[in-house]
């Protein structure tokens, strides 16, 4: 545990040190940590950081910047003079730096706090929540208003391919950030979201999740009802109602909260309904009901149901703070999807490679749904790496049974780098690939053996998909080395 020196009420605000501050980040490498570092040395800030590795498409950005950058942990890193340390979630007490920081009692604090107040303070903040989607519905709302003309900060946790960043600091009224339910840094077990004030909070989705550090649903319940108990009369609660759990909860924050509740989905107790969706080219078409007395035609260039919904959701965000609907419309239009999440990495007149970061099973359900309304006579294989503090438990042993159901093929990896005195019981691979439904599922023991598999069974039409939110032993590359080959 923690000494006294480290705790979330002695952490330090930005505004406590000079434009020209010695600032380092533990932990640099992220997408977080990286983007927010780019941003204070652009602004003057004399910026360093480490990091295990560094790997693209941060270590490129990093390497690119005037951030001074250190591989591997050493007390070396840290300079005589600093003034500030940026402590990453994936950072532990135990580390190097950190001990050095005690003994030095070096000023200190952590990613969220440093993001509310170089992004989100001084503007409407709009937050993205829920168990899923989080990233492309931020990442929808930043192309959204930025396309319109509102020029507003964001941060998205994933790359967005239509403005080359993740973060950014406009001009305009609005910022639009994701909500992290995870917690903040070890000596701040909060969620990230707690941090960012919504002044219009959009929910998703509400599943168990992040089973190392919540114990069941209400425990993560808790943290949201926390969050939206904070909201003022002249707030507003956007939440998508597609689910038993959100509808009711939706009915019962009505009667407790003071922020407006306002619900979207597919389903007739919706205010905002989707509509009339039809798959179109790669994408989809569909319509808007009870946002305004007509519906509303959208077009998407990205596929799935959910994504329907992320959009509805982005729209009414912005359209209830007065932003012309017309603009939004047209401006969601141009959104193209985030790398890692559908992401088409090779075509050709024979084969398709996908990426996804899909790990949770509903996660993985619904964005094979999307894909398979796109290939709807394709071979669909797909890799799949439980890799997520959750996916490698066996929480989620069964509901993984029928998350692959659009799928011909699935290839599971064992999972890697197992602790022999793990405290909880292991996803049972072997057990998950002999009881997938509705696909031929087979286990194995590397990333090295899938890549060899898929590539031995080639045949045309294959549309490949990996899912994983790390690196997959480079499996990705691996393939696409052999299909640009083929």
């Amino acid at each position: 545990m923690p000494k006294e020196y480290f705790s979330l009420a002695k952490a330090c605000s930005l505004s406590e040190f000079s434009k020209t501050a010695k600032v380092h980040f533990l932990g640099v490498s992220g997408v977080a940590m990286a983007q927010l570092a780019v941003e204070l040395s652009n602004r003057g800030y004399l910026v360093s950081g480490s990091d295990k590795e560094f790997y693209d498409p941060m270590g490129s950005l990093l390497r690119s910047s005037k951030v001074k950058l250190y591989t591997g942990y050493h007390h070396q890193n840290l300079d005589p003079d600093l003034d500030l340390v940026v402590i990453g979630n994936a950072v532990s007490y135990e580390n190097e730096e950190v001990l050095d920081i005690e003994q030095r009692k070096v000023s200190y604090s952590l990613f969220p706090k440093l993001l509310y107040e170089t992004v989100i303070c001084g503007k409407h903040s709009i937050v993205v929540a829920g168990t899923h989607g989080k990233s492309t519905t931020s990442a929808l709302g930043a192309v959204m208003l930025s396309k319109a003309g509102y020029d507003p900060s964001y941060f998205v946790g994933g790359i967005i391919p239509e403005v080359g960043k993740s973060l950014n600091v406009g001009e305009g009224n609005f910022s639009i950030v994701e909500g992290d339910e995870y917690d903040s840094a070890f000596f701040a077990k909060v969620p990230k979201f707690k941090f960012y004030k919504p002044n219009t909070l959009i929910i998703t989705s509400l599943e168990f999740d992040h089973a190392d550090i919540y114990n069941s649903i209400d425990d993560i319940l808790a943290q949201f009802y926390d969050l939206a108990s904070q909201m003022s009369s002249q707030d507003r609660i956007i939440i998508c109602v597609d689910s038993d759990k959100t509808l009711d909860l939706a009915k019962k924050w009505q009667k407790e909260l003071s922020a407006e509740i306002i619900t979207y989905g597919t389903c007739s107790e919706a205010k905002i309904r989707l509509t009339k969706r039809k798959v179109q080219n790669t994408g989809q078409t569909f319509e808007i009901q009870g946002l305004t007395e007509e519906a509303i035609t959208v077009n998407l260039k990205i596929s799935g149901e959910y994504n329907a919904l992320n959009s509805i959701a982005v729209i009414s965000a912005a359209f209830f703070q007065g932003c012309e609907l017309n603009k939004l419309v047209s401006a969601v239009s141009e959104f193209s999807g985030l790398k890692r999440r559908q992401e088409v990495r090779f075509v050709s007149d024979k084969y398709t490679l996908i990426e996804d970061f899909a790990h949770h099973p509903t996660a993985v359900r619904k964005t094979l749904a999307g894909i398979r309304e796109l290939y709807p006579d394709s071979n669909l294989r797909v890799a799949f790496e439980p890799r997520s503090a959750s996916s490698m438990r066996d929480v989620f042993q069964t509901d993984y049974e029928s998350a692959f159901v659009s799928a011909n093929e699935v290839c599971v990896c064992e999972v890697q780098n197992k602790k022999v005195d793990a405290q909880f019981n292991y996803l049972d691979v072997d057990r998950l690939a002999k009881n997938i439904q509705n696909a031929n599922g087979i286990a194995f023991k590397n990333s090295v053996d899938i890549s060899s598999h898929l590539i031995s069974t080639l045949n045309p039409g294959d549309v490949i998909v990996v899912m994983s939110n790390g690196s997959f032993g480079g499996l990705i590359e691996k393939v696409l080395h052999e299909l640009c080959s083929a």
